[in-house]
Protein backbone atom coordinates (compact mmCIF):
# COMPACT_ATOMS: atom_id res chain seq x y z
CA UNK A 1 0.00 0.00 0.00
CA UNK A 2 1.21 3.41 -0.90
CA UNK A 3 1.80 6.05 1.73
CA UNK A 4 2.09 9.42 0.41
CA UNK A 5 4.51 12.02 1.94
CA UNK A 6 2.98 13.72 4.55
CA UNK A 7 0.00 11.11 5.48
CA UNK A 8 -0.14 8.41 8.08
CA UNK A 9 1.51 5.01 7.49
CA UNK A 10 1.54 3.40 10.28
CA UNK A 11 1.02 3.21 14.15
CA UNK A 12 2.55 0.80 17.04
CA UNK A 13 2.18 1.08 21.01
CA UNK A 14 4.90 -0.07 23.46
CA UNK A 15 3.55 -1.83 26.56
CA UNK A 16 5.29 -2.60 29.48
CA UNK A 17 4.14 -6.32 29.41
CA UNK A 18 3.91 -7.71 25.48
CA UNK A 19 2.62 -11.10 26.38
CA UNK A 20 -0.38 -9.28 27.53
CA UNK A 21 -0.31 -7.28 24.99
CA UNK A 22 -0.92 -9.80 22.38
CA UNK A 23 -3.62 -11.48 24.53
CA UNK A 24 -5.38 -8.26 24.44
CA UNK A 25 -5.21 -7.36 20.76
CA UNK A 26 -5.86 -10.84 19.61
CA UNK A 27 -9.13 -10.91 21.13
CA UNK A 28 -10.09 -7.42 20.40
CA UNK A 29 -9.35 -7.42 16.84
CA UNK A 30 -8.63 -10.97 15.89
CA UNK A 31 -4.72 -9.57 15.21
CA UNK A 32 -1.74 -12.35 15.15
CA UNK A 33 1.67 -11.14 15.35
CA UNK A 34 4.95 -12.13 14.03
CA UNK A 35 8.16 -10.89 16.41
CA UNK A 36 11.25 -9.48 15.17
CA UNK A 37 14.14 -8.62 16.42
CA UNK A 38 15.24 -5.31 17.30
CA UNK A 39 19.02 -5.24 16.16
CA UNK A 40 21.02 -6.45 19.11
CA UNK A 41 18.77 -5.49 21.85
CA UNK A 42 17.59 -8.78 22.69
CA UNK A 43 13.88 -7.13 22.72
CA UNK A 44 11.31 -8.12 20.03
CA UNK A 45 9.52 -5.81 17.87
CA UNK A 46 5.63 -7.12 17.29
CA UNK A 47 4.17 -6.90 13.93
CA UNK A 48 0.43 -7.30 14.23
CA UNK A 49 -1.40 -8.87 10.85
CA UNK A 50 -4.82 -9.23 10.06
CA UNK A 51 -5.96 -11.97 7.36
CA UNK A 52 -2.01 -12.12 6.45
CA UNK A 53 -1.49 -8.44 5.77
CA UNK A 54 -0.07 -5.81 8.36
CA UNK A 55 -1.99 -3.58 10.24
CA UNK A 56 0.07 -1.90 13.55
CA UNK A 57 2.79 -3.11 15.62
CA UNK A 58 3.87 -3.60 19.63
CA UNK A 59 7.33 -2.73 21.20
CA UNK A 60 8.61 -3.26 25.03
CA UNK A 61 8.48 -0.20 27.14
CA UNK A 62 11.72 1.16 26.66
CA UNK A 63 13.44 3.39 29.11
CA UNK A 64 14.17 6.72 28.23
CA UNK A 65 12.43 6.85 25.34
CA UNK A 66 9.24 8.35 26.45
CA UNK A 67 8.76 10.77 29.65
CA UNK A 68 8.76 9.01 33.08
CA UNK A 69 5.42 8.19 34.12
CA UNK A 70 3.61 8.35 31.00
CA UNK A 71 0.80 5.66 29.88
CA UNK A 72 1.18 3.72 26.82
CA UNK A 73 -0.13 5.51 23.97
CA UNK A 74 -0.78 4.51 19.94
CA UNK A 75 1.88 6.23 18.23
CA UNK A 76 0.94 7.71 14.64
CA UNK A 77 3.41 7.50 12.10
CA UNK A 78 3.72 10.08 9.12
CA UNK A 79 5.60 9.10 6.06
CA UNK A 80 8.06 11.50 4.73
CA UNK A 81 9.97 10.74 1.02
CA UNK A 82 13.16 12.19 2.65
CA UNK A 83 14.13 11.87 6.43
CA UNK A 84 17.09 14.12 6.24
CA UNK A 85 15.08 17.23 4.35
CA UNK A 86 12.24 16.56 7.04
CA UNK A 87 13.89 16.56 9.81
CA UNK A 88 15.96 19.80 8.92
CA UNK A 89 12.62 21.76 8.24
CA UNK A 90 11.15 20.21 11.62
CA UNK A 91 13.97 21.45 13.77
CA UNK A 92 13.80 24.73 11.87
CA UNK A 93 10.23 24.73 12.96
CA UNK A 94 11.46 24.36 16.45
CA UNK A 95 10.30 20.82 16.92
CA UNK A 96 12.64 18.25 19.33
CA UNK A 97 13.72 14.85 18.89
CA UNK A 98 13.55 12.52 21.28
CA UNK A 99 14.67 9.41 19.17
CA UNK A 100 16.66 9.32 15.42
CA UNK A 101 16.48 9.93 12.79
CA UNK A 102 18.15 6.61 12.65
CA UNK A 103 17.85 3.77 10.43
CA UNK A 104 16.13 0.48 11.42
CA UNK A 105 16.70 -1.66 8.54
CA UNK A 106 13.51 -1.06 6.60
CA UNK A 107 13.53 2.39 6.69
CA UNK A 108 14.50 5.48 8.22
CA UNK A 109 12.83 6.46 11.85
CA UNK A 110 12.45 9.47 14.11
CA UNK A 111 10.50 10.55 16.94
CA UNK A 112 9.71 14.52 17.55
CA UNK A 113 7.64 16.15 19.45
CA UNK A 114 5.99 19.62 18.29
CA UNK A 115 7.05 23.02 19.78
CA UNK A 116 6.46 24.51 23.12
CA UNK A 117 5.97 20.53 24.51
CA UNK A 118 3.27 19.69 21.85
CA UNK A 119 1.89 16.37 20.68
CA UNK A 120 4.82 13.73 19.89
CA UNK A 121 4.60 11.39 16.54
CA UNK A 122 6.44 9.61 14.27
CA UNK A 123 8.88 10.23 10.94
CA UNK A 124 8.79 6.67 9.00
CA UNK A 125 10.59 6.92 5.74
CA UNK A 126 10.46 3.25 4.20
CA UNK A 127 13.13 1.61 2.09
CA UNK A 128 11.83 -2.28 2.35
CA UNK A 129 8.65 -1.66 4.25
CA UNK A 130 6.06 1.01 4.08
CA UNK A 131 3.76 0.65 6.76
CA UNK A 132 0.10 -0.48 6.95
CA UNK A 133 -0.83 -2.77 4.24
CA UNK A 134 -4.38 -1.59 4.65
CA UNK A 135 -6.30 0.73 6.18
CA UNK A 136 -10.28 1.68 6.55
CA UNK A 137 -11.14 -1.95 7.27
CA UNK A 138 -12.38 -3.54 10.12
CA UNK A 139 -9.32 -4.32 12.45
CA UNK A 140 -7.16 -1.77 10.97
CA UNK A 141 -6.38 2.19 11.24
CA UNK A 142 -9.14 4.35 9.82
CA UNK A 143 -8.41 7.97 11.47
CA UNK A 144 -5.70 10.00 13.63
CA UNK A 145 -6.75 12.88 15.50
CA UNK A 146 -4.85 15.55 16.98
CA UNK A 147 -5.47 17.48 20.14
CA UNK A 148 -4.05 20.72 20.65
CA UNK A 149 -3.77 23.62 22.72
CA UNK A 150 -2.60 26.30 19.98
CA UNK A 151 -4.16 25.61 16.91
CA UNK A 152 -2.78 28.32 14.83
CA UNK A 153 0.64 26.87 16.18
CA UNK A 154 -0.48 23.51 15.53
CA UNK A 155 -1.40 24.49 11.37
CA UNK A 156 1.71 26.61 10.97
CA UNK A 157 4.02 23.86 12.19
CA UNK A 158 2.12 21.12 9.82
CA UNK A 159 2.04 23.57 7.05
CA UNK A 160 5.46 24.29 7.41
CA UNK A 161 6.63 20.53 7.83
CA UNK A 162 4.28 18.88 5.29
CA UNK A 163 2.79 21.10 3.33
CA UNK A 164 -1.02 20.57 4.76
CA UNK A 165 -3.90 22.68 4.20
CA UNK A 166 -6.84 23.17 6.52
CA UNK A 167 -10.56 23.31 6.41
CA UNK A 168 -13.27 23.25 9.59
CA UNK A 169 -16.59 21.93 9.39
CA UNK A 170 -18.99 22.50 12.62
CA UNK A 171 -19.60 19.57 15.10
CA UNK A 172 -23.19 17.73 16.19
CA UNK A 173 -22.13 19.10 19.43
CA UNK A 174 -20.91 22.25 19.14
CA UNK A 175 -17.73 23.89 18.07
CA UNK A 176 -15.74 23.20 15.24
CA UNK A 177 -13.90 20.52 13.70
CA UNK A 178 -10.55 21.16 11.80
CA UNK A 179 -9.58 19.11 8.80
CA UNK A 180 -5.89 18.78 7.56
CA UNK A 181 -6.04 18.07 4.00
CA UNK A 182 -3.01 16.39 1.39
CA UNK A 183 -3.84 16.66 -2.12
CA UNK A 184 -7.71 18.16 -1.34
CA UNK A 185 -8.24 15.00 0.70
CA UNK A 186 -8.43 15.17 4.28
CA UNK A 187 -6.22 12.70 6.03
CA UNK A 188 -6.25 14.10 9.83
CA UNK A 189 -8.62 15.94 12.33
CA UNK A 190 -7.79 18.27 15.09
CA UNK A 191 -9.92 19.41 18.17
CA UNK A 192 -8.73 22.26 20.81
CA UNK A 193 -8.62 21.28 23.92
CA UNK A 194 -10.04 23.80 26.84
CA UNK A 195 -10.00 24.03 30.25
CA UNK A 196 -12.30 20.96 30.28
CA UNK A 197 -9.37 18.40 29.11
CA UNK A 198 -7.46 19.64 32.85
CA UNK A 199 -3.99 18.57 32.97
CA UNK A 200 -3.77 16.12 29.65
CA UNK A 201 -1.42 16.99 27.57
CA UNK A 202 -1.27 17.77 23.66
CA UNK A 203 -1.22 14.55 21.99
CA UNK A 204 -2.31 12.35 18.48
CA UNK A 205 -5.24 9.37 18.99
CA UNK A 206 -5.20 6.75 16.18
CA UNK A 207 -9.14 5.47 15.59
CA UNK A 208 -9.27 1.55 14.47
CA UNK A 209 -12.23 0.85 12.60
CA UNK A 210 -15.03 -1.60 13.86
CA UNK A 211 -17.83 -3.55 12.30
CA UNK A 212 -20.23 -2.59 15.56
CA UNK A 213 -19.28 -0.08 18.37
CA UNK A 214 -21.27 -1.56 20.96
CA UNK A 215 -19.90 -4.92 20.60
CA UNK A 216 -16.44 -3.27 20.19
CA UNK A 217 -16.98 -1.15 23.57
CA UNK A 218 -18.38 -4.54 25.72
CA UNK A 219 -14.97 -6.63 24.28
CA UNK A 220 -12.66 -4.05 25.49
CA UNK A 221 -13.97 -4.33 28.89
CA UNK A 222 -14.34 -8.27 28.48
CA UNK A 223 -10.49 -8.38 28.06
CA UNK A 224 -9.87 -6.29 31.17
CA UNK A 225 -9.80 -3.01 29.46
CA UNK A 226 -11.66 0.16 30.05
CA UNK A 227 -14.60 2.60 27.79
CA UNK A 228 -13.30 6.22 28.79
CA UNK A 229 -15.89 8.15 26.65
CA UNK A 230 -18.91 5.96 26.17
CA UNK A 231 -20.12 5.03 22.64
CA UNK A 232 -21.06 8.35 20.68
CA UNK A 233 -22.55 9.28 17.37
CA UNK A 234 -20.89 11.92 15.27
CA UNK A 235 -21.89 13.10 11.57
CA UNK A 236 -19.30 10.05 10.16
CA UNK A 237 -20.42 7.34 12.37
CA UNK A 238 -19.92 6.23 16.36
CA UNK A 239 -17.13 5.99 18.15
CA UNK A 240 -15.61 5.03 21.67
CA UNK A 241 -12.13 6.24 23.44
CA UNK A 242 -11.09 2.89 25.52
CA UNK A 243 -8.08 1.72 26.92
CA UNK A 244 -6.43 -1.45 26.73
CA UNK A 245 -5.74 -3.62 30.14
CA UNK A 246 -2.29 -2.00 30.22
CA UNK A 247 -3.73 1.68 29.96
CA UNK A 248 -2.75 1.64 26.71
CA UNK A 249 -5.45 4.46 24.78
CA UNK A 250 -7.21 4.08 21.38
CA UNK A 251 -10.71 4.86 19.66
CA UNK A 252 -13.30 2.47 18.67
CA UNK A 253 -14.43 3.75 15.55
CA UNK A 254 -17.76 2.40 13.48
CA UNK A 255 -18.24 4.37 10.20
CA UNK A 256 -21.88 5.36 9.17
CA UNK A 257 -23.45 3.42 6.63
CA UNK A 258 -23.28 4.89 2.72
Amino acid sequence: MNHPHGTFCWMDIYLPDPDRGKTFYNGMFGWEWTDVPMGDSGMLYTMFNLDGKTVAAMGPSMPGMFPEGSPPVWFSYIATDDMEATAEVARSLGATFRMGPAEVGNGKVALLEEPGGGAAFFLWQALEFGGAEVKNAPGALAWNELYTKDLEATRSFYSGLFGWEWSSMPMLQGGEYHLANVGGMPIAGVLVMDENWGEIPPHWMVYIQVEDADQAAARVESLGGDVCVPVTEIAVGRFAVVNDDQKGTFTIFEPAPY
